[in-house]
């Protein structure tokens, strides 16, 4: 019997392909920088290639719009929180933890990363598509740990606002640096609170450590 043939690894990329890919990512990284410190409200396409040290025409490339680049710079960030968010997931005991971990970890990045903090709060108050994104992961967690038996809510619509507002506002309060260092630990505890979970879960949750999913810099070179 004839042995099946080995997959064949990738050609390796040329470099005029390797090129192409670091320019693209320049120029998200520099929307990004951006948009973490003034918001996309007057962002416009000199900026980005000014600060990514790109030719203006050369954004056409690899973007149609600015629109465009802004999208995919959202895109790469909330795939990169779904990367983490499920490997915290494989370590959580219950439906508690993995909401917990969420939201600490939410919250830790902003902390050690006030550009990522930023980022976040101005996409949030000005972009619908990250505001969905986030709402929508909201509602998974709350409706799951519902449908679980593990949270409980009169009004799960209501209770999915007040988290939200509260992980905004807390995280407009840690990158600004008005909290102390409990802070994140105290927000989630109120979270948790407000879908009824006990007081001693609750502190048993809190007590484990956030589990350390490494994670590579957004938008860094490879």
């Amino acid at each position: 019997m004839q042995k099946e043939a080995k997959a064949s690894s990738p050609a390796p990329k040329s470099r005029s392909e390797r090129r192409r890919e670091d320019t693209r990512r320049r120029l998200m990284k520099a929307t990004y920088e951006i948009i973490s410190k003034r918001g996309l409200e007057g962002l416009v396409i000199q900026d980005i290639t000014e600060v990514a040290d790109v030719g203006y025409g050369s954004f056409y490339n690899h973007f149609a719009s600015k629109e465009a680049v802004i999208e995919a710079v959202i895109d790469a960030a909330m795939a990169r929180n779904t990367a983490l968010y499920e490997g915290l997931n494989a370590q959580a005991a219950d439906g508690v933890e993995k909401f917990a971990f969420e939201l600490r970890s939410c919250l830790e990045q902003s902390k050690s990363d006030t550009v990522w903090g930023w980022f976040v709060i101005r996409t949030m108050l000005s972009g619908a598509q990250s505001r969905q994104l986030i709402a929508d992961r909201l509602k998974r967690g709350i409706d799951g740990g519902i449908r679980a038996g593990v949270f409980v809510a009169d009004d799960a619509e209501m209770t999915q606002h007040i988290i939200g507002g509260l992980l905004l506002l807390g995280t407009l309060k840690i990158v600004s640096g008005e909290t102390g260092e409990d802070y994140p630990e105290r927000l989630v505890e109120t979270a948790l609170k407000s879908l009824g979970v006990p007081r001693e879960k609750i502190a048993g949750t809190l007590a484990k450590p956030l589990p350390d999913i490494a994670m590579p810099p957004f938008l860094e070179a490879a």
